[in-house]
């Protein structure tokens, strides 16, 4: 029960953190039109995708609890890596824009007007920013889904710290050109933060072995028990962000044969323990498998 109130618990911070950021976009979008501050915009849009994204954690973090049903064995533990994989992408996209902007200002810069309003809006931008990290950093490392809206929040603020002080420099030494060049720094942040996403989204989607995972390490762990003559067919993948699963087959002597349970349990347990793999499904068989993909078989005098 637990795990379901912590899930809740995430449910209520998210939501309550995605009415913030509606407001803060809100905010950002008119004061950067009426002054004319692209890099407010740019905070504005940036955040405009937050929205976007904590929509989208929001809904994968409900669909990850769903219980699984006799189409879908595994239940929605996927919806939370393929929301976080999407919020991903729009951040790229938005960085893109962002880039284009600020190249249009380098070419035809515009002076900024009504600083007083600029600062206020921006400040509450920034005040905003700061509760939405808070809110959500005790549950980051719950799942890449709020990992990926945590991030979000993070580069959001200090990108509102980066607009007021440029808005400052700009309004005591007159240079508008750091403006552009305040709105590219911080699609580059945007883009540095999507990269880990889009890169751990992609290893769980394609199934590969999760990163802090060493396959050898956990052939040698496996093939290191008593009895076991080899590993096979080993298949280690993520079943969400936070959870790894893991197949294989493992050959053992007829007169061994009759203990392959307790070695199942004994190969889990360790599983679980020295790797986090939570998920174990271990096939016993009684004779060398003929299939070629044999991932460790040694003579037992070599192993010693």
């Amino acid at each position: 029960m637990a795990h379901a109130h912590n899930h809740i618990g995430s449910g209520k911070r998210l939501f309550a953190t995605t009415l913030l950021n509606v407001v803060i976009t809100a905010a950002e979008a008119i004061g950067g039109l009426l002054t004319g501050y692209l890099a407010l915009l740019a905070d504005a849009v940036h955040n405009l995708s937050d929205v976007a994204a904590l929509v989208l954690a929001y809904i994968g973090e409900k669909g990850a609890v769903h219980p699984a049903t006799k189409k879908s064995t595994y239940g929605y533990k996927r919806l939370e890596v393929m929301t976080a994989l999407i919020s991903a992408i729009g951040l790229v996209v938005i960085a893109a824009y962002i880039f284009y902007e600020a190249y249009w200002r380098f070419i035809t810069p515009q002076p900024i007007t009504n600083p007083t309003l600029l600062l206020i809006i921006a400040s509450i931008g920034l005040v905003g920013n700061f509760l939405s990290v808070l809110l959500l950093r005790m549950d980051k490392e719950k799942s890449l889904n709020i990992r990926t809206a945590f991030l979000h929040m993070l580069y959001d603020t200090l990108s509102s710290a980066a607009v007021i002080l440029g808005a400052i420099l700009i309004l005591k030494t007159g240079w508008i050109y750091i403006d552009p060049i305040l709105s590219i720094i911080i699609g580059l942040m945007i883009l540095w933060s999507s990269f880990d996403v889009l890169k751990e989204a992609t290893i769980i989607l394609f199934e590969a072995v999760p990163r802090g995972i060493d396959y050898d390490e956990v052939v040698a762990a496996i093939s290191g028990f008593p009895k076991i003559c080899d590993v096979h067919h080993l298949h280690i993948w993520s079943l969400s962000s936070s959870e790894v699963a893991l197949s294989c087959h493992i050959s053992l002597a007829e007169s061994d044969y009759f203990d392959g349970p307790e070695i199942i349990r004994a190969i889990s347990e360790n599983m679980k323990s020295k790797f986090n793999i939570g998920h174990c499904t271990i096939q016993a068989e009684m004779d060398i498998c003929p299939d070629k993909n044999i991932i460790f078989n040694l003579p037992k005098d070599e192993t010693s």
